[in-house]
């Protein structure tokens, strides 16, 4: 029963995912996340923001209250007990000392096997500066992947690379259901939001042999043999 419980723990990995905003990491990680829940593993997310904000004519779409509000009830449908919800300012997170050190504190805490977090080359620039920002914080850590931006943040200049693929066929229902968790999103966006998503967790699937998956562009990762 002790090699059991030993070799429980050896298999069981620390996870992290830090994103910009509350819902980013559902859409491009939240499959993933929920899967690594039901196997046990031990899962974190960090948001750099409250993710109130107004429109480009200073009217207000959502408080910093009701996202986070949001965010948390996100997270409970994905089973993750551990959201960490910083206060940067959700459009003007930078590329700098403050942001790494912040990341860095937190990382160091949590010592993750995996690190998940924006793609540096996204069209949003708080998803670049959190990318930028974990690279640098996370320079120790040896398994790094990237989300897959969604639309319109992941229209680059740049291919985003799918490199790293997870069969998500099983908790497809449980990531929409984390994202419809984000109210004020949805009714912003509609009903193409989640399609979207979905049709792309398909696209993904079909090119995995699946019915449903997330795909990530690989920093690095530690072969543990």
């Amino acid at each position: 029963m002790q090699n059991n419980k030993e070799e429980d723990d050896k298999m069981k990995k620390v996870i992290v995912a830090i994103g910009a905003h509350l819902d980013d990491i559902e859409l491009a990680a939240g499959g993933t996340l929920a899967k690594a829940v039901q196997e046990g593993h031990d899962v974190h997310m960090i948001v750099m923001s409250q993710s109130g904000y107004t429109d480009y004519n200073g009217k207000l779409m959502r408080t910093d209250e009701v996202a986070m509000q949001e965010g948390r009830n996100a997270a409970k449908v994905l089973g993750v007990k551990d959201l960490d919800i910083l206060d940067f300012s959700n459009k003007d997170i930078a590329y700098d000392s403050r942001a790494v050190e912040a990341i860095e504190k937190r990382i160091n805490i949590i010592k993750p096997d995996i690190i998940f977090t924006h793609w540096p080359f996204d069209t949003h620039q708080a998803h670049v500066a959190v990318g930028k920002s974990t690279i640098s914080a996370a320079r120790r850590y040896n398994t790094i992947y990237f989300f897959e931006p969604i639309s319109p943040s992941g229209r680059s200049y740049v291919g985003f690379r799918p490199q790293l693929y997870v069969d998500i066929t099983d908790v497809i229902d449980t990531k929409i259901a984390a994202l419809e968790e984000h109210v004020t999103e949805r009714n912003k966006y509609g009903d193409y939001w989640t399609r979207g998503v979905e049709a792309r967790a398909a696209f993904r699937g079909y090119e995995m042999g699946k019915m449903y998956g997330e795909a990530f562009e690989v920093l690095r990762e530690e072969l543990v043999l």
